[in-house]
């Protein structure tokens, strides 16, 4: 028996190929898997918002159609994908809560050291805000 057979499972994209990994790993494991990818708004950082260039808006329309543009295979259809901005840990550790995941499936980049020090760990983040289970895979 598949303990993670009937679970939602949330599964953070950044389109990187071990997020794919992931993904795949997650629809091998359940039937209702849910994709996020957590973006920074642009609208802060960049020097095209003050030209109005780039709104949230068209920042998650870019992002979905990025998304379906790398996920076109028959397999991926049923994903929920959702896109949102902010600190990648707390948006999915709030996403999981909010679509009420049993699991968030999610790749490890495998920093080690000052890479890890300085750039932070957005796993270790969702590990301890997460109100579910999270299973790291790493590739």
């Amino acid at each position: 028996m598949n303990w993670f057979e009937g679970k939602k499972l949330l599964v953070p994209i950044d389109f990187s190929e071990n997020s794919h990994r992931a993904l795949d790993t997650a629809l091998g494991m359940g039937t209702d898997v849910c994709a996020v990818n957590v973006g920074v708004n642009l609208s802060v950082t960049s020097p095209e918002s003050v030209w109005g260039a780039l709104t949230e808006q068209s920042q998650r329309e870019h992002i979905k159609e990025a998304f379906w543009k790398n996920f076109a295979d028959e397999r991926y259809r049923g994903i929920d994908f959702r896109v949102s901005f902010g600190d990648p840990g707390y948006e999915i550790a709030s996403l999981a809560e909010e679509i009420g995941a049993d699991v968030i499936v999610m790749p490890s980049h495998g920093r080690t050291g000052i890479k890890r020090i300085l750039l932070g760990s957005v796993a270790e983040r969702v590990l301890r805000l997460a109100h579910c289970p999270v299973l790291v895979l790493r590739h």
